[in-house]
């Protein structure tokens, strides 16, 4: 028993790869105890091969013990994160790792950042030092300043959706079309929601594919035509969508939003 869950696969690649960000954005059910897995990940003296924490070295005790001297949990005060609270945070992150070679820093509740405190924390995303990792937890990102979600990599925990094996083909097809959205006219993109019109679960499948498309330019690993608050409502709407497609809904009008509304959300 490591104390910690079981590190997200794409968090764990970006460990093994050597790319992990400066900022995060966790949100989701499981967010939080990943960010605690991400931090000892980070922090550990002797991380397994797959550079998962080991859960027994002096700094993963000590993480799991919440007195870990370089990493740190904000909470907001009286149901705030004022400007005072971040520029605590941005000094904080000036200073050298005490213990080790990163500084952690942890926010719970993001969305309660207040205008004044976003702007300061917006300074520190613009120029962070390069031993800092910041993970913001909130289970409303979108209420997030779009500068701000712009400087983070999005993950999305807990997802009523698991994202399937899909025939590469299917990938390829929603990928393109997702490219190719700022470009069409919007009778074309209505053109494009009929495609699957006489099958529903060729459209379910379809949906999937784009979902785990979005999901994909989340966390990075796909370039779309969207920014970062964009993806994340067409997430949102794409797990939505596929809930109603799996009841009892006219399927054809539903493909009609579902594709406008990724055409308004995609970058003309």
């Amino acid at each position: 028993m490591t104390g910690f869950v079981p590190l997200h696969v794409y968090l764990r690649r970006q460990l093994a790869g050597g790319q992990v960000s400066h900022a995060y954005i966790f949100s989701g059910t499981g967010g939080e105890a990943q960010a605690e897995a991400f931090a000892a990940a980070l922090l550990c003296l002797h991380p397994d091969a797959d550079g998962t924490a080991c859960g027994s070295c002096a700094a993963c005790r000590n993480l799991l013990a919440g007195s870990h001297a370089d990493c740190r949990w904000f909470d907001p005060v009286n149901h705030l994160h004022r400007a005072e609270g971040m520029r605590e945070l941005v000094a904080a992150a000036a200073l050298s790792p005490i213990v080790g070679s990163r500084k952690i820093f942890l926010l719970r509740e993001a969305e309660r950042i207040t205008e004044d405190g976003a702007n300061t924390l917006l300074k520190l995303l613009e120029e962070p030092p390069p031993d800092m990792v910041l993970i913001l937890l909130s289970d409303q990102p979108d209420a997030l300043l779009p500068t701000i979600l712009s400087r983070c990599q999005l993950f999305l925990f807990g997802s009523g959706q698991s994202e399937p094996a899909l025939p590469e083909e299917i990938l390829q097809a929603a990928e393109e079309l997702l490219r190719s959205l700022p470009q069409l006219p919007v009778y074309q993109v209505l053109l494009r929601a009929r495609a699957f019109e006489k099958d529903r679960e060729q459209q379910k499948q379809f949906f999937f594919a784009l979902f785990t498309c979005l999901h994909q330019a989340i966390r990075g690993e796909l370039k779309l035509p969207m920014q970062a608050d964009e993806l994340m409502r067409s997430a949102n709407m794409m797990e939505s969508a596929l809930e109603m497609l799996s009841a009892n809904v006219n399927a054809k009008l539903l493909a009609d939003v579902v594709y406008l509304r990724l055409w308004q959300n995609s970058s003309h």
